[in-house]
């Protein structure tokens, strides 16, 4: 009954730090486009907020009962799908923080085009730009852990699977 609990948990903090996520990096995306300081302002202060709020403790989350139902069932760390999917949740993670501390200049470089009644410049585009693809790289790479969670396979296992032949 304790795995299934955890388990539960350990899915529900997937859907959070996925969804809060994905809904925040959509959110500002749109935001962006509209090339309205108050909407930006106004959309990044959200996403600075849920992303410290509920996204981070969700990622934290997803640690501590990933590690419990890994010893729980028994297995080694270095089971090839949990030691990848851990390497690539480390790597992601590592994006994080960099993201957080983008949003949040870009929610600051917003307000000061609000209070000066400027249009944002160049060095707003290229904050967005950055942060842009951090989100990409950041997604790509929790798609890749979700499908291992549902799969217990590593990528490579799952091209196997698939008979497709390495161009190498």
């Amino acid at each position: 009954m304790l795995y299934l609990c955890l388990k539960y948990v350990h899915v529900i903090a997937a859907i959070f730090l996925f969804g809060f996520g994905m809904g925040s990096y959509l959110y500002l995306i749109a935001a962006s486009r509209t090339a309205n300081p108050q909407v930006i302002a106004h959309v990044a202060r959200m996403v600075v907020r849920f992303d410290t709020w509920i996204t981070t403790p969700a990622g934290l989350i997803q640690i501590a009962t990933g590690y419990l139902l890994m010893q729980l069932a028994g297995l080694p760390l270095t089971t090839e799908w949990i030691l990848t999917s851990l390497i690539i949740f480390l790597c992601v993670g590592s994006l994080w923080l960099p993201v957080l501390v983008l949003q949040k200049r870009l929610h600051v470089m917003a307000l000061n085009a609000v209070d000066t009644g400027q249009d944002l410049n160049d060095e707003y585009r290229s904050v967005y730009n950055k942060w842009f693809w951090l989100g990409i790289v950041g997604f790509t790479g929790m798609f890749v852990i979700v499908m291992m969670m549902v799969t217990k396979m590593t990528p490579a296992q799952m091209v196997g699977m698939l008979g497709i032949q390495s161009w190498v």
